[in-house]
């Protein structure tokens, strides 16, 4: 009988976020996670080989954990799910406000000093073109220019979301009503 893990995955990503906002993207090492989890430096690296498969991991598990949010809001495409998609970000945001810092304030080559293994590439890889295709399909449901559906439903609600998670806040009922008037003017 395999015995229960101590230490999960996501309670090592979860230290891995709180290092990254806490002291930045050099905060979050192999030792570190050991440090702050009580886990073994063993139980780290059979999970994360390397130091940069670590905090991917963990930009990416906040990203998919947003995507699984946002990608859905969007189908099918059209004016009301964009709406919808841009409102979600901030509600998002609301729900997942460790997760939401950590995709706000780094991109995910910010945290890396090299490469990352193949199937952490690929799942970012993946993330970003599902990304594409789920906008190009929203410009062509609503006719508008692929620069304009970005503006509405991605970087609109990434300025309100930035603006509102700064320091300890959240995004508020005021702020997803003002985005929901924007972006339907925009949409």
């Amino acid at each position: 009988m395999p015995q229960p893990t101590k230490h999960s995955a996501d309670v090592m990503l979860d230290a891995v976020r709180a290092l990254v906002l806490e002291g930045g993207p050099a905060a979050a090492s192999a030792r570190a996670v050991c440090l702050s989890t009580g886990a073994s430096s063993g139980s780290v690296y059979h999970r994360f080989p390397r130091r940069d498969d670590l905090v991917a991991a963990a930009w990416l598990r906040a990203q998919d954990r947003f995507l699984d949010a946002y990608l859905i809001a969007l189908d099918p495409p059209s004016a009301t799910t964009g709406v919808a998609a841009a409102v979600t970000v901030l509600t998002w945001c609301r729900d997942s406000p460790d997760d939401a810092r950590l995709l706000l304030r780094y991109a995910l080559h910010d945290l890396l000093r090299g490469d990352v293994s193949p199937a952490l590439a690929e799942r970012a890889g993946a993330n970003q073109r599902a990304v594409g295709a789920a906008l190009r399909s929203l410009a062509t449901a609503t006719g508008l220019r692929p620069r304009d559906v970005a503006l509405a439903v991605v970087d609109l609600p990434y300025a309100v979301a930035r603006r509102a998670l700064q320091g300890t806040g959240v995004p508020t009922a005021g702020d997803v009503r003002a985005l929901r008037r924007a972006v339907t003017r925009l949409i």
